[in-house]
């Protein structure tokens, strides 16, 4: 890989859909209270407050409430199955789980709202817009917002590794091919193209808090230092500052970090605080991660530097977290540092306990005195509630085989084999609220817990 190889950068390109509200704010044709409703009418979630209340602003600091469902739009081989037309009927789907503007709660979906704000009132898609806007004023040639073309050059491929330590190659996540996914984790993009990015967000966020202006001569950004200014807390109670802005993380040092990332919750002791006995300074974060690569950045305002650490694998932690830590502290030459491989190992087993642990959930909420039904019980197609997706079971020979389909057509299949030694009454319950009616009238979870390791 060289600084111009082409990545995954996935949750990455919330700082630039960000950037193009603010575009659009620029220009008059909305403001960070408008409401959502106001130009998405179609936008209908459940709950009145959230549906009548949502301001564009609450879209990008990750403070609305609303339910987290993307976990379920990415399929077998790395397709998303929700198609474009069908992406705000997908987003009404879902219901507000927690109190609206109560907490910073990460969400993916808001920005895909965002998204959709930006092609209403442009006139334009996300990809064309921001490319026109952003990624060609500031010189990315090789960043776009869709897979990269065939015969594209320099693209990494993406890999899984086995069991037994072997790299597999998996196809990388097509976010944004039809037309949902991109302004939440879409971005395809390489090392010498975010650095020009960054490069620009940074001169341009202390022109602005030095000056008071909105904008910066010869600068495609606008309002760049209300997006990187604090919005919501993260992590409380805290010290130090913590909190997010609008497609960005912010701590102050010292402090931990990784807060929007995976490590956090790989680490029994809490993470490790950063810079230890170095001069207090702001970093500004985030992380990208999805199915097959991870990816981190971080900037530091204070002598407008910018670290930029791209995978095309996902590991057992976020490894991009851990080695931006341990660069940003050898670059602040901090006294008292920490010890990254040891966390990086820590970490790594925490993950690996996820089977066991998995198994054990199973065995504990198994119902006593029970026997598996017979898997042809389970065959059968199974809609999705508003009915723009389905899963058809069908049994061959001793497994059951999933097809994900979308408008009626089979585009993706995959296999699943489920152990007759583990009662069935294991299967997911996670989307039973929403998954409903099948040939044989019956309701089925989003997922099959009760499978073999090999799955």
């Amino acid at each position: 890989m060289t600084e111009e190889t082409i990545t995954p950068g996935f949750l990455l390109v919330e700082a630039m859909t960000a950037a193009s509200i603010a575009l659009l704010v620029e220009e008059d044709k909305l403001t960070w209270d408008t409401r959502v409703k106001d130009i998405l009418p179609d936008f209908e979630i459940k709950g009145d407050i959230i549906r009548n209340h949502t301001t564009v602003a609450d879209l990008l600091c990750h403070g609305t409430g609303m339910s987290w469902g993307d976990n379920y739009y990415i399929s077998t081989e790395n397709n998303v199955i929700i198609p474009g037309k069908d992406g705000m009927k997908y987003l009404s789907s879902q219901e507000p789980l927690l109190s609206f503007r109560g907490q910073f709660q990460y969400n993916n979906l808001p920005y895909e709202l965002a998204g959709y704000v930006i092609e209403r009132l442009s006139g334009l898609t996300y990809s064309d817009f921001v490319t026109s806007r952003l990624t060609h004023p500031i010189g990315m040639p090789r960043t776009s917002f869709k897979t990269p073309q065939a015969g594209t050059d320099n693209v990494a491929t993406c890999y899984n590794v086995l069991d037994d330590g072997t790299p597999t190659p998996v196809p990388c996540v097509k976010t944004g091919d039809n037309g949902f996914g991109a302004p939440s984790g879409g971005i395809r993009t390489c090392v010498k193209d975010l650095l020009k990015l960054y490069g620009v967000f940074l001169a341009s966020a202390n022109d602005r808090f030095a000056h008071e202006i909105t904008s910066t001569e010869d600068s495609p950004l606008k309002q760049v230092s209300r997006l990187m200014s604090a919005k919501i807390p993260m992590s409380q109670p805290t010290r130090s500052e913590i909190s997010h802005a609008f497609g960005w993380a912010r701590v102050q040092l010292p402090g931990k970090m990784g807060d929007i990332g995976c490590d956090p919750g790989l680490m029994p002791n809490g993470m490790p605080i950063v810079g230890k006995g170095a001069p207090s300074q702001l970093v500004i974060y985030h992380h990208g991660s999805l199915r097959d690569a991870l990816a981190a950045f971080l900037l530091l305002p204070d002598n407008e530097s910018a670290i930029v650490v791209l995978t095309n694998t996902l590991a057992l932690n976020d490894t991009p977290d851990w080695v931006a830590q341990l660069v940003l502290e050898e670059l602040l030459e901090v006294p008292d540092r920490n010890d990254y491989v040891a966390a990086a190992m820590m970490s790594v087993a925490e993950s690996a306990t996820w089977y066991s642990s998995t198994i054990e959930e199973l065995t504990r909420n198994r119902k006593a005195d029970t026997s598996p039904k017979s898997l042809e019980d389970y065959a059968g197609t199974y809609w999705f509630a508003i009915h723009i997706v389905k899963i058809d079971l069908s049994l061959w020979r001793t497994v059951l085989c999933t097809r994900y389909c979308k408008d009626c057509r089979l585009r993706n299949s995959a296999w699943i084999t489920i152990s007759t030694t583990l009662s069935l009454g294991c299967i997911g319950t996670s989307l039973q609220s929403a998954v409903t009616g099948s040939t044989k009238a019956r309701s089925f979870g989003s997922w099959i817990r009760g499978h073999r390791r090999s799955f």
